[in-house]
């Protein structure tokens, strides 16, 4: 086993014979960042850093723990500068999942076997420029390369949707592009409840008033992303809360938000108990699967969010009580109200793992013949390293069945990141295949080896239909 090469990552014979079954097998990408504006204009780069460090905040926080100046960051430094000051952060940076997910950008894109250094920094930043004029590298380039068979985008709700109309109509790009539907905006806590709310009642011609009068404008949004083919929701919660609320508190909270009124952390928690779950019923019967992304703590230094805005390298992970007690309610609250969709859950936190995968084994019986109807997302953000994705699987794989899971997604804004479903799949063959090493399971290459082709991509075509 060397360094990035054709063994990386893969600790055993019967890793590599388990990665060779899966290594060329296709992506479905059912989560990103990526812009539908982008994948259809397909402009072709020139310039390395654009693609490689513009918007990726993982690289900005690492450049920052090296004490690199904000002007080499997100600044007015020159890209060469920019580029060297990657370098000189990336070369100290073992151990960092940055680290291997750039040394294979590098190979597996680029060509360039060397490890990046300030040494080498300039002769690999044109290097890689003139191989980006030279191949005419471009977003949809970067995509058939990588075999993305589907891509799910994240869009407002109040989105038009009209780059994914027109990649829909373009017959030369054979790579479906969805829109997911990500309604954060929609809670009361917000800070763009109030504008959001305005901006829905043009959208749809509804004069909100009530409570119900919210959730049928937020219908008419739902069924338009249907009628555009998504297939997805998304929603990013601090914490997981439960707090029933009847319709006359639901409201008057909303009149509350709307005359400027403080709430409490009471009225916040029942006002997405309530959304949350009309939500879930929507997306039920729309087909949508329901994303869950919980725990992350934004925007923690104020003054790099106030210079340079949210995502930019300054969250945190989170934690919060009676998690399990929460989560279960929720569940069980969709159920009775015979509103569960198919769902995926991603916790930020590690730590909770365990609670995750095991409360969802509590509500995984449906008569559609669903197979792990609840599923237990792969590592999140600070989770999307080698620990942590190995947590997730170890977790899943006891409270659950790991040979259920839909597997990998980039959850990126870089059309480089679909080297990270490389980056899983070394990582998933290690893990079964240490299985067989150590004799828990049989050395039944066939089985094991269906068993990662169907975590890899397999799982996920099914689940999304």
């Amino acid at each position: 086993m060397g360094f990035n090469d054709q063994t990386f990552m893969l600790t055993s014979e019967a890793a590599q014979k388990i990665y060779d079954v899966i290594k060329n097998q296709p992506i479905f990408d059912y989560h990103c960042h990526l812009d539908p504006k982008d994948i259809f204009e397909d402009e072709v780069y020139d310039n390395i850093v654009d693609l490689w460090l513009g918007g990726d905040h993982y690289k900005w926080r690492l450049m920052r723990a090296h004490g690199i100046s904000e002007t080499e960051i997100t600044g007015s430094a020159s890209k060469l500068e920019k580029f060297r000051a990657f370098a000189r952060a990336l070369s100290k940076s073992y151990g960092n999942p940055v680290y291997h997910w750039s040394a294979m950008e590098l190979k597996n894109i680029f060509g360039i076997d060397a490890v990046l250094t300030e040494e080498n920094a300039e002769e690999i930043y044109h290097r890689v420029n003139q191989f980006l004029v030279d191949e005419k590298i471009s977003p949809r380039k970067l995509i058939k390369g990588s075999k993305v068979t589907f891509i799910g985008t994240t869009d407002h709700p109040l989105d038009d949707l009209e780059w994914h109309q027109k990649l829909a109509q373009d017959q030369s790009f054979d790579t479906v592009v969805a829109p997911t539907f990500r309604p954060d905006e929609a809670f009361i806590d917000h800070r763009n409840f109030k504008g959001f709310l305005k901006d829905l009642e043009i959208k749809t011609a509804i004069n909100i008033k009530s409570f119900d009068d919210f959730i049928n404008a937020l219908e008419k949004r739902v069924a338009y992303f249907a009628q555009n083919g998504c297939k997805a929701s998304d929603i990013s919660f601090t914490e997981i809360v439960f707090e029933a609320a009847d319709q006359h508190q639901l409201d008057a909270l909303l009149a509350d938000a709307l005359a400027g009124k403080g709430l409490n952390s009471k009225s916040i928690a029942q006002w997405q108990t309530a959304v949350f779950a009309n939500l879930c019923r929507l997306y039920k019967q729309y087909g949508f699967v329901t994303q869950v992304h919980f725990g992350a703590l934004r925007n923690n230094h104020s003054g790099i969010y106030q210079k340079l805005g949210a995502d930019v390298g300054v969250d945190s992970l989170g934690d919060q009580v009676a998690l399990a007690i929460n989560m279960n309610k929720v569940l069980d609250d969709l159920v009775k109200k015979d509103s569960l969709p198919k769902m995926i859950w991603y916790n930020l936190n590690p730590s909770y793992n365990i609670t995750v995968a095991n409360t969802l084994a509590n509500f995984q019986a449906n008569e559609q013949g669903v197979k792990s109807y609840l599923q237990f997302g792969a590592g999140w953000w600070f989770a999307d390293t080698k620990s942590g994705m190995l947590s997730q699987m170890t977790a899943l794989s006891e409270q659950g069945v790991l040979a259920n899971f839909v597997g990998m997604l980039t959850d990126s804004r870089s059309f480089l990141s679909y080297q990270r479903h490389n980056y899983f799949r070394r990582i998933l063959s290690s893990y079964l295949g240490q299985w067989i090493s150590d004799g828990e399971v049989p050395e039944d290459f066939d089985s094991i080896g269906e068993m990662a082709k169907d975590i890899s991509y397999n799982n996920a075509v099914e689940y999304f239909k």
